[in-house]
């Protein structure tokens, strides 16, 4: 069958509510659907901002005429995401006939978004050297990239584990990169047991700290969901988490369903560790972040998969005791009181 659809263009720039001296301007979009085997829809547009700032660039599509917008459009790639650099014939390309085979229809339209607004951004430095790259969301400051620190931050050097059944029965902090893999230690950081997120040596820097559970409610509240939602367990919310996880497919397996990183936290795939075999599984398809809160034998997490654009807010046993290991990543939040609360924190992956 072959798949046929048709495009109304809309044209919408936005700043996050920010005052801006000049809005950016998306102009001259246009588009056609690839009659080759692949059914590619490519679309062109223009974008202009005076003041010579970056941008943040999404699509959105709507299949039933703009009622709403919520058709899944996670197989992009080109002219999209943050770091935009304003210019002529700027270039999206969508795998239409891959993500939605056997589709057609005649009430699509599509929304081209700029913000100049960008996000506030800075970075931290961790006591190994490694910077990291933060970014604002809401009144908390988080890190957009994974913690790899091998030392807590007297110092002191934590163990790297790569044996398998030694990884489930540690009593004590530990890490370890993705199949035990340095390769993947670049993108993805490092993967870490609950112990060294409970330990009192800290694994973040001076004035940082692993965020609490009611530190990722706030976050999860300020990109849209309600109280009554955060306060639930597993899957929660709307599209707050397709908020947060980077968007296309590098690194994402397909569909990344709901992806738009509009937040700037760059939620990236790194996997997991299992706490009963010591065996790695799920890059490319979900990951995850530790919080600091524990809940009797259990610790809440955060994780983001694939196929989700939900929030799941779940817990997995602290590792204490006779408790076996799971590993999870790390974002940090710092303590500094300026005129509010203001949070930081590393990431990485998670334990199922």
């Amino acid at each position: 069958m072959k798949i046929i659809i048709i495009f109304t263009l809309i044209l919408f720039l936005y700043s996050f509510g920010l005052t801006q001296n000049n809005a950016p301007k998306v102009t001259n979009v246009t588009f056609s659907q690839r009659t080759d085997d692949t059914f590619f829809v490519d679309v062109y547009y223009d974008l202009n901002a005076t003041d010579g700032d970056t941008m943040f660039v999404a699509m959105h599509v709507s299949a039933d005429g703009g009622v709403t917008w919520n058709f899944p459009c996670d197989s992009l790639s080109g002219d999209l995401g943050a770091d935009i650099l304003t210019g002529t014939g700027k270039h999206i390309v969508w795998d239409f006939g891959k993500e939605h085979p056997q589709t057609s229809g005649t009430d699509f339209k599509v929304q081209i978004v700029a913000d100049d607004a960008g996000f506030e951004s800075g970075t931290v430095t961790d006591v190994d050297g490694n910077c990291y790259q933060t970014v604002k969301i809401g009144n908390q400051w988080w890190m957009a990239e994974n913690l790899k620190v091998t030392s807590y931050r007297n110092g002191e050097a934590s163990s790297n584990e790569t044996n398998n059944s030694e990884w489930a029965n540690l009593s004590s902090g530990a890490w370890c990169s993705y199949n035990n893999d340095d390769g993947n230690v670049e993108t993805y950081g490092l993967l870490y047991n609950w112990y060294a997120v409970d330990d009192s040596r800290n694994i973040a820097p001076s004035g940082w700290h692993v965020p609490t559970d009611e530190e990722w409610k706030e976050l999860e509240i300020y990109l849209g969901m309600s109280q009554t939602d955060a306060d639930n367990t597993n899957f929660r919310g709307t599209d707050e988490g397709g908020k947060m996880k980077e968007s296309g497919t590098t690194h994402w397996n397909s569909p990344n369903t709901g992806a738009t990183n509009e937040s700037g936290f760059t939620a990236l795939p790194g996997g997991y560790r299992s706490n009963y075999s010591g065996t790695f599984d799920d890059i490319g398809y979900g990951g995850g972040w530790w919080s600091s809160t524990g809940s009797g034998s259990y610790a809440w997490h955060r994780p983001y998969w694939v196929t989700l654009f939900q929030v799941s807010a779940a817990t997995t046993t602290l590792c204490k005791a006779a408790l076996v290991c799971g590993v999870f990543g790390i974002r940090l939040l710092d303590y500094l009181t300026i005129t509010a609360k203001r949070s930081k924190f590393f990431w990485n992956s998670i334990l199922v």
